[in-house]
């Protein structure tokens, strides 16, 4: 099923036109494949039938949410564009609003918490809150954002309870979705991939 996801997210992500050009991480598969397939393996199963299911709505409606994830971040980074472009994507309103920015919320501390326990892995993952955003450099807050906006509110609604649930279990969903990344990277834990850009910065 992941590789479902990840698949049609590809699929998606070569008909996203930047205004600057085709990008280079457009012809990156390996990277792209590690870094959404790390992502989606940390979600709950149901989380992952729904990402699916709006993926493959999406599909057959002749939408692309990974168009429109590039676009809602603009409204941070590039906010005068978005202005121009805003009219074109679907309308989030202020109830999913709220829900997006609860989720953001207990995230954005769970990131905080591992820029504590790893910082230099951290150091070479996006910056944290949306605050920091510039145009050519997208926060993690920012980022998540945009690709929460794109989820049908079921899917949001699942994956909401997920977070919520991970937060009274004392679990950490970026130090999940980090460990099956450095994993697939070759690391066998996150202190050893911690270390490793640590000794690096020493050379």
């Amino acid at each position: 099923m992941v590789e479902d996801i990840v698949n049609l997210e590809w699929e998606f992500f070569q008909q996203v036109h930047h205004i600057d050009g085709r990008a280079s991480c457009q012809d990156d598969f390996e990277t792209f494949y590690l870094q959404r397939k790390s992502q989606f393996e940390a979600f709950d199963e149901d989380v992952q039938k729904a990402c699916l299911r709006d993926l493959e709505v999406a599909k057959q409606v002749g939408r692309n949410p990974v168009m429109e994830k590039y676009a809602y971040m603009m409204e941070s980074t590039d906010p005068q564009y978005y202005q121009q472009i805003q009219d074109s994507l679907p309308e989030v309103d202020q109830q999913k609003r709220d829900l997006i920015d609860a989720i953001c919320e207990m995230e954005v501390t769970m990131r905080e918490d591992m820029n504590q326990k790893y910082p230099y892995l951290l150091s070479q993952a996006r910056l944290t809150h949306s605050y920091q955003d510039e145009k050519d450099d997208t926060s993690f807050e920012t980022y998540l954002r945009g690709e929460l906006m794109t989820y049908s509110d079921e899917t949001l609604y699942l994956y909401g309870q997920m977070v919520v649930n991970m937060v009274k279990n004392g679990e950490n969903l970026i130090e999940n979705i980090l460990l099956h990344t450095v994993k697939a990277y070759g690391y066998s834990s996150l202190e050893e991939a911690n270390n490793f850009m640590k000794d690096s910065e020493k050379r």
